[in-house]
């Protein structure tokens, strides 16, 4: 473990950090008034760690929903990590199972967007993840574990409590947001998962819009290249 490299990591995590502990203490009161104990609630952000999939647990225990339906949806919403998994795997060839399995387990949509901005960082520097994503968790469980204690204190239909974790998702799409191919991949998503959420049951819009979404900017990026090339080739040769 290089610890300047942690270090680095748990910095680049404070905006994470920042939403994280409102979102988690909203998943702390939702969890509460679903009938967990705040152990309960505090142990599913340790060991799960998956906000969406937390919240939909929650609203599922809280319908009288059974155990089978209750895995299913949560693995049908987690099939996004598939492909941030395989992404993040590419920097990290020469890294052994062990390191690449705890870079897996502790990978979220936020650590994912976060590394994705500047891809460099993480070349070969998984001390740089661990920071990043350990920091990040801290958060996420601090949240959970103010949230829980002092739920009861709280109208979890008050202070916009259920749409925390969408407006976390919001402003981490906002900061990615760099030039226009980045606009019009995050519309084509958009329309994309409205279209087939209509159309599919479970989550599976979410992964097909992304598979989508994804072809389509590697399309626009290969046109964008295309077009450099010819303008640089124009002249003497």
């Amino acid at each position: 473990m290089k610890y300047d490299q942690f270090k680095e990591g748990s910095r680049s995590a404070i905006p994470i950090v920042l939403g994280f502990i409102p979102v988690g203490i909203a998943f702390g009161v939702l969890a509460i008034k679903s009938g967990l104990t705040a152990y309960e609630a505090i142990a599913m952000s340790l060991i799960v760690y998956a906000g969406a999939s937390q919240f939909i647990v929650v609203d599922m225990l809280a319908a009288g929903a059974a155990f089978l339906p209750i895995i299913l949806t949560t693995f049908l919403v987690n099939l996004r990590h598939f492909l941030m998994s395989s992404t993040v795997s590419s920097y990290f060839k020469q890294k052994s199972l062990f390191e690449t399995a705890a870079i897996a387990a502790e990978l979220t949509d936020e650590s994912f967007s976060v590394a994705m901005a500047d891809p460099v960082k993480i070349i070969g520097r998984p001390s740089f993840l661990f920071g990043l994503q350990v920091t990040s968790q801290l958060a996420w469980i601090s949240g959970t574990a103010l949230g829980a204690v002092f739920g009861p204190l709280l109208d979890s239909s008050s202070y916009g409590i259920p749409f925390a974790l969408p407006a976390l998702f919001i402003c981490l799409l906002v900061l990615q947001l760099k030039n226009m191919r980045h606009v019009l991949v995050m519309l084509v998503a958009g329309v994309l998962s409205v279209i087939f959420k209509n159309l599919l049951p479970g989550n599976w819009n979410l992964v097909i819009a992304a598979l989508m979404a994804s072809g389509a900017g590697i399309w626009l990026a290969r046109n964008e290249t295309d077009e450099v090339n010819q303008v640089e080739g124009v002249g003497p040769g």
